[in-house]
């Protein structure tokens, strides 16, 4: 009994009985603060005696107490990324009355600022900051702040705390207008950003700062008044997607620097990406350096115009010439970055050994390329390799005497691994067609990296789930595997079992075997664990639209064999054979009678998310659930893209139609009553105008084509 059992959070909430409920009376509002502060110690705590605490206690609390327990819930939610319960929190904190508004309101929002940015979450503060606006309750500078950060804030968010700064005539400060200009240039919106440095621009001349140089040096008859400044080096991160645009800004403000500081100035081509915490009021900049550089270099990195070998020489020649411009941690992820992008990968893995042979300390990003190089230069096994060891790293890193004596791992309280960096990784080894790899990743995923998937990880799982039904599909061999499997027993470290995994860079023959079952069931349970599990009002929702023939999962040109080979296989199999065979088949979990184990709270599924699975539905025999899936989302008010929704018609259509002179007279007879009719029908009034069109539904029958040609899935 490890001591979060013991001590945890679990133990220290009363039960349903009658005296339980008699202690949950009696509870004091300390005691529930206490619980939360400092009992949530394990992501178990916080989907288990956390959630307990806050949907079932506390209606004990009196009114002015009810808000703090909600705000500190969040607060604890956010440490584990745990996103699902939040709406029902938000839901709670707005439906009652808040004595102490301004401060409540301030504190919750900055306790949803601890999230990963997603979609989910910046809905939430969207509602929040409605909510505000409408109860008059003021936004505080320091919330503007929080919801600014680079882990949590969306470009959509961005322009609502921009709207909403204007319209309550909010003056803001030096760090709001960094955080803006950075915010609009990281996304490329270059107007925005031009508007912002214009901002900084005024406001270092009305407080007596260092004023920055403008937007438009670059262009004929501009203000050419200022100094280079860290202003500007954001803003030429706007430039990313206009590769000429963003060298020519920057070689103007060189050709500045030589004639202010009366010296020779080697004109580079050249990168930069600086560092988010410089402040621009800080003074500290005082030419043209390594960071400017390395942004102008991101835009030469996303131009497909820019060819491998002028990237290369780009990022050579500054290494070379001027110890001005020698490379940061940051150009090399940059580079690196930008070779992978154009598939360069042994120019990638060239360089990756540079950046491990220099004295520069690896950061996240540095570690998420670096894993991805390796991957896809054919030395998965060494790029998970280095996921582990910075795990282990992060582990020991409160003890910096236990730390290995590797000079690239920071002897610092740090935490490099996150769930970012294992998507990924997870990513790298769909491109490389070991989609039994990412099923042991996410079966041991908090064990290995103490993370919990997102709803990324989820969309990844489903995809590695329909590349490893299709690879085992294509040969009669990767078919037959299924049939004559055995249940094994895994190793007891499932390091141990994914390095054996990699010991080959190439896929085996069969990867779509999972828990002993087919992968694609298995990527079905899960999603309807989750759908059911953190929402029960979904049991009750019905399909709009019913199949007219089955295409079940043993529907496939091999199904004569497979049951040819069960007639020979099964007579000969021992009973123990038999006995393991039948336990490794469970009835469906996600029966309304059945509960789910274990619901992941951390996922919020999107739009994204529904559309891979009902191409997994698609790919494995389950069309007809389709209509269902699609009732699930306007259920949980997702908007869906027309492209999901034509995806979903294409693949519903082959089991709701059946010939065209039988729909015709079928159509005659029940006046238009075709189950492939209704579900468009009701599609049309769940979205009106956005309902697919011909055309849309044209390109879909063609990605679905190409999804099953033999070269899909391939890098």
């Amino acid at each position: 009994m490890n001591r979060y059992t013991s001590q945890g959070f679990g133990n220290q909430l009363p039960e349903g009985s009658a005296n339980a409920r008699q202690q949950t009376l009696q509870l004091p509002a300390w005691v529930a603060f206490s619980l939360l502060c400092h009992k949530v110690r394990s992501a178990q705590d916080a989907q288990d005696g956390l959630l307990r605490l806050t949907f079932k206690h506390s209606w004990t609390l009196g009114s002015k107490d009810r808000p703090a327990l909600l705000i500190l819930s969040t607060h604890a939610l956010a440490h584990f990324d745990i996103l699902t319960p939040m709406r029902k929190i938000v839901e709670q904190f707005l439906a009652r009355t808040i004595q102490f508004p301004a401060f409540h309101f301030n504190a919750l929002l900055r306790g949803l600022s601890g999230f990963t940015r997603s979609e989910e979450a910046a809905n939430l503060a969207v509602s929040v900051l409605e909510a505000m606006s409408a109860r008059e309750v003021p936004l505080w500078l320091e919330t503007y702040k929080s919801l600014m950060r680079d882990r949590f804030v969306t470009l959509q968010l961005t322009k609502i705390l921009h709207t909403k700064m204007v319209h309550e005539g909010v003056v803001p400060t030096a760090e709001h207008l960094e955080a803006f200009l950075r915010i609009f240039s990281k996304h490329g919106a270059v107007q925005d950003s031009q508007e912002y440095l214009r901002a900084i621009r005024r406001y270092c001349v009305e407080h007596g700062l260092t004023v920055p140089h403008g937007p438009d040096v670059h262009l004929r008859g501009a203000d050419l008044s200022g100094t280079t400044h860290p202003a500007n080096t954001l803003y030429i991160g706007s430039l990313r997607h206009d590769c000429a645009s963003a060298f020519h800004y920057l070689h103007k403000l060189l050709q500045f620097d030589a004639v202010h500081n009366s010296r020779p100035v080697t004109t580079v081509p050249g990168p930069s990406s600086r560092h988010a915490s410089t402040k621009f009021w800080s003074g500290t900049k005082t030419s043209v350096d390594i960071f400017d550089w390395t942004t102008a270099l991101i835009s030469a990195a996303n131009d497909k115009r820019t060819s491998t070998s002028t990237l290369v020489t780009l990022f050579e020649r500054a290494r070379e010439r001027t110890k001005q411009f020698r490379p940061t941690v940051v150009t090399y992820t940059v580079v690196l970055r930008g070779l992978l992008f154009r598939g360069a990968f042994d120019g990638a893995l060239k360089i990756w050994n540079q950046l491990l042979d220099s004295d520069l300390l690896l950061d996240r990003k540095a570690l998420t390329v670096g894993v991805q190089v390796l991957a896809r230069a054919g030395q998965p096994q060494d790029a998970f390799y280095l996921l582990n060891s910075f795990m282990d790293a992060q582990r020991t890193s409160s003890h910096p005497a236990s730390l290995p004596n590797d000079k690239h791992i920071t002897p610092a309280v740090h935490h490099w691994i996150n769930i970012i960096v294992i998507n990924e990784f997870m990513v790298s080894l769909l491109r490389i067609r070991r989609p039994d790899v990412i099923f042991q990743l996410w079966d041991h995923l908090e064990q290995l990296y103490s993370v919990l998937p997102n709803e990324a990880t989820l969309n990844i799982l489903l995809k590695a789930a329909v590349l490893a039904t299709k690879m085992d599909n294509e040969s009669v061999r990767g078919t037959f595997a299924h049939l004559f499997h055995t249940p094994t027993a895994e190793s007891s470290s499932p390091i141990d079992l994914i390095m054996e995994q990699l010991q080959s860079a190439h896929p085996p023959s069969v990867v779509g075997i999972w828990k002993d079952r087919r992968a694609g069931d298995v990527a079905r349970d899960i999603f309807r664990t989750i759908m059911y599990g953190n929402w029960k009002r979904l049991l009750d929702v019905k399909a709009p639209a019913s199949v007219v023939h089955s295409k079940n999962a043993e529907a496939t040109p091999l199904y004569p064999l497979v049951e040819l080979a069960k007639s020979i296989t099964i007579p000969f199999s021992t009973r123990k054979d038999r006995d393991a065979q039948l336990k490794i088949i469970p009835a469906d979990v996600h029966s309304p009678e059945k509960k789910p184990y274990h619901p992941y709270l951390s996922i919020v599924p999107t739009d994204l998310t529904f559309s891979t699975y009902i191409q997994l539905l698609g790919f494995t025999g389950r069309a007809s659930e389709i209509s269902l899936t699609l009732a699930w989302m306007r259920a949980l008010q997702i908007n869906p893209s027309r492209n999901t929704l034509s995806i979903a018609l294409v693949f519903w259509a082959e089991v709701s139609l059946h010939g065209p002179l039988f729909e015709e007279w079928a159509e005659r007879r029940k006046k238009g009553e075709s189950e492939y009719g209704r579900l468009v029908r009701w599609m049309t009034e769940w979205v009106g105008e956005e309902a697919p069109t011909e055309s849309d539904i044209q390109k879909a029958l063609r990605a679905v084509a190409k999804m099953r040609d033999s070269s899909f899935g391939r890098s």
